[in-house]
C-alpha cells in the first residue's frame, strides 16, 4: 500500500498576520493556471465570513433617497400618505428603490472586481455584467410588486403621517440596498444556479397558484403568459429572467472549460445549442402567445426551436460531451425515450392533453438541462486545481 508524503509550505509572518491564521486553520490553495501563474493562497471560509459590508455602503445612500421622499411629500401636501396606490410608499419605494438598488448593485460589483474576478475571470467579468445586472433587477422589481400588492390587500386603505411614512420608506430602501450589495459578495456559480431554479419554479408556480380560479389547465401552459391570464407579465418575466441566467451560467462555465479543453469544437457545438435552447426560452416569454398574428407566431416558433434544440442536444450529447459518466447518459436517453414517448401518446394517440403534455415535457427537459449544468460545473478546472490544507 502506497503511504502518503506529507509536504510543507512556508508563509511569511506578514502574511499569517494579515490573514489572521491560526494552528488549525483550513486554507484553499489555488495552483497556477495559462491566465495566473502564481500559487493562491487564502482562508477556507465562506464568502459571507469574509465579506465586511460597512454599513454607510447602505445607509447613506437610503438615507439620501428618503430625504427625497419626505421633501416630494411635503412639497405636494400630502400629510396622511396611503401604503399601497398612487402618492404611496409602495410606489415610491417600487421607483427609487429600483434606482437605487440598481446603482448599489453597479457600484458594489466594480468595487469587489477584485473578489469576484476570482471565479469570474477576464473578459467574462465584464461580458457578464449586463446579463446579471438585468436578471437581478428583474428579480428585484418582480419581488415588489409582489410584495406590495400583498401587502395592499392586507392592509387596505392604511395610511400614515409623513415622518412614520419617511421611516417605513428608509427601511425598505435600506433593506433592498443591503440585499442588493449581499448579492454581489456572494455571487458565484452556486449561487447562480440556485437562484436559476429558484426562479423557474417559484415564478411557474405562483403563475400557476394566482391562475387557478381560470382553470388555465384547460387551455394550456402557454395561456399563464397570455392577456386572459392573472399577472401575465410574471410568468412571461419567470421564463426571460431564466433565459438571462442560462445564458450567462453557460458562458462562464464553457469559458473556463475551453481553458482545461481548448478550441474543442464538440464543446463550442454544445455551448452553441445550450445558449440557443435558452435564448428560445427568453422568447416564449417575450412573445406572448394572444391568439392569431405575428406575436402568435413568434411564440410558436420559439418554443418549437426550443423543443428542436433540446431533443439534438440530448441525443447528441453522447458525442459532444465523451467525457459523461454512463449514468448521465443511460439517464438522457431514457429521458429522450420518454420525451418521444409522451409526444406519441399526445400525437397521434389523443392519450395525453395539451396541458399535460406541455407538463411532462417541461418538467423533463428542465431537470436534464440542469443535470447537465451540474455535471459541466463539476468539469470546470477550478476545482481540480484548488485544494485545502491545515495550517500547522
Amino acid at each position: 500500500m502506497k503511504s502518503e508524503v506529507s509536504h510543507h509550505i512556508t508563509i511569511p509572518t506578514q502574511v499569517v498576520d494579515h490573514l489572521n491564521i491560526k494552528s488549525g486553520d483550513k486554507l484553499q490553495l489555488t495552483l497556477p493556471d495559462n491566465d495566473n501563474q502564481q500559487i493562491t493562497v487564502r482562508p477556507d471560509r465562506p464568502d459571507r465570513e469574509r465579506q465586511i459590508l460597512p454599513i454607510r455602503w447602505f445607509l447613506l445612500p437610503s438615507l439620501l433617497v428618503s430625504i427625497l421622499f419626505f421633501a416630494y411629500m411635503a412639497h405636494q401636501n400630502i400629510n396622511q400618505i396611503a401604503l399601497a396606490g398612487n402618492n404611496s410608499i409602495a410606489s415610491a419605494v417600487i421607483v427609487l428603490g429600483i434606482v437605487s438598488g440598481s446603482l448599489s448593485f453597479m457600484f458594489f460589483y466594480f468595487k469587489q472586481k477584485r473578489e469576484i474576478q476570482r471565479w469570474l475571470t477576464g473578459s467574462l467579468y465584464w461580458r457578464s455584467f449586463p446579463t446579471l445586472w438585468v436578471s437581478f433587477m428583474i428579480i428585484l422589481t418582480t419581488c415588489l410588486l409582489g410584495f406590495f400588492w400583498f401587502a395592499g390587500i392586507l392592509f387596505k386603505g392604511a395610511t400614515f403621517d409623513q415622518f412614520t411614512s419617511t421611516f417605513m420608506f428608509f427601511l425598505f430602501i435600506s433593506l433592498i440596498n443591503y440585499l442588493m450589495i449581499l448579492s454581489v459578495s456572494a455571487l458565484s456559480v452556486s449561487m447562480i444556479f440556485t437562484l436559476l431554479v429558484s426562479v423557474i419554479v417559484g415564478g411557474v408556480l405562483s403563475s400557476m397558484i394566482t391562475n387557478s380560479n381560470k382553470r388555465w389547465w384547460e387551455h394550456n401552459i402557454s395561456f399563464l403568459g397570455t392577456d386572459k391570464a392573472a399577472y401575465s407579465w410574471q410568468f412571461n418575466l419567470t421564463l426571460i429572467v431564466s433565459a438571462l441566467l442560462t445564458v450567462a451560467l453557460v458562458d462562464f462555465i464553457f469559458s473556463n472549460l475551453r481553458k482545461q479543453f481548448g478550441n474543442n469544437r464538440r464543446l463550442l457545438v454544445l455551448r452553441i445549442l445550450l445558449t440557443l435552447t435558452a435564448v428560445c426560452l427568453g422568447g416564449v416569454g417575450a412573445f406572448a402567445n394572444n391568439g392569431r398574428g405575428l406575436m402568435h407566431e413568434l411564440h410558436d416558433q420559439t418554443a418549437s426551436f426550443m423543443v428542436y434544440f433540446m431533443i439534438i442536444t440530448i441525443v447528441a450529447i453522447r458525442y459532444l460531451l465523451p467525457k459523461m459518466t454512463p449514468e448521465f447518459l443511460a439517464l438522457s436517453y431514457i429521458i429522450a425515450g420518454l420525451l418521444i414517448g409522451t409526444t406519441i401518446l399526445f400525437q397521434p394517440v389523443g392519450y395525453l392533453s395539451l396541458t399535460a403534455y406541455e407538463l411532462i415535457a417541461f418538467i423533463m427537459s428542465f431537470s436534464w438541462m440542469l443535470l447537465l449544468l451540474q455535471a459541466l460545473q463539476r468539469m470546470l478546472v477550478h476545482d481540480q486545481r484548488t485544494f485545502t490544507v491545515t495550517v500547522e
